[in-house]
């Protein structure tokens, strides 16, 4: 029974420490090539990763998804959409638009048009929809001719994993923001199933 009580104490007192010495904030993910679903770059230094929304009648906001426009192999296009759906902060929106990609390489970003999908310019770029906290305000910000790049490391078997890096300007040209640590590693058959929370 001593030992039961003592045993009994240790679990009470671990169970009760201070929380706040913990830290759960989230952190960049490893750089990896295994389909882990993972995602995160900074945005003018501070961290961006995806978060799903709430689902409701019709539809199910997801942090990421991975589509295509045409018929494989020969996609008209790719995009990688990621989403923070829960403060969308610093980033609440972005896609990365990808023309001809078959291969692992460098995919250099080109000036967008500031359009997603089929109405985008047919080239390589990188569009966020980010928050200035110097104006408090959302501003859409996008590539220009050989602002950053995105580089393939694995495109095989389902496993979509790479680096990105690079500036973004408002169309305007006046507010600029760096994408910096930028890495994925996703699995494309369970892509859709995971849940970023």
């Amino acid at each position: 029974m001593k030992h039961f009580l003592i045993i009994l104490t240790v679990f009470l007192v671990l169970g009760c420490r201070d929380s706040s010495s913990i830290d759960n904030s989230p952190i960049l993910p490893p750089e990896t090539q295994t389909g882990v679903n993972t995602f995160g770059c900074t945005v003018n230094g501070r961290l961006f990763y995806p978060r799903d929304g709430i689902p409701n009648v019709g539809s199910n906001p997801k942090g990421v998804e991975f589509s295509a426009l045409g018929n494989y192999p020969d996609y008209i296009y790719n995009e990688l959409t990621v989403n923070n759906y829960k403060d969308g902060k610093p980033v609440n929106f972005s896609t990365m638009h990808f023309v001809n990609l078959k291969q692992i390489g460098e995919y250099s970003w080109k000036q967008t048009n500031f359009k997603t999908g089929i109405d985008g310019v047919n080239e390589n770029y990188f569009l966020v929809r980010a928050f200035d906290y110097s104006e408090n305000v959302w501003k859409w910000y996008g590539s220009y001719e050989s602002s950053g790049k995105t580089v393939i490391a694995k495109y095989e078997n389902g496993v979509f994993s790479g680096t990105f890096s690079g500036k973004l300007k408002t169309e305007d040209g006046k507010s600029e923001i760096e994408i910096t640590n930028g890495r994925f590693d996703f699995n494309l058959f369970t892509l859709p199933v995971k849940e970023w929370p």
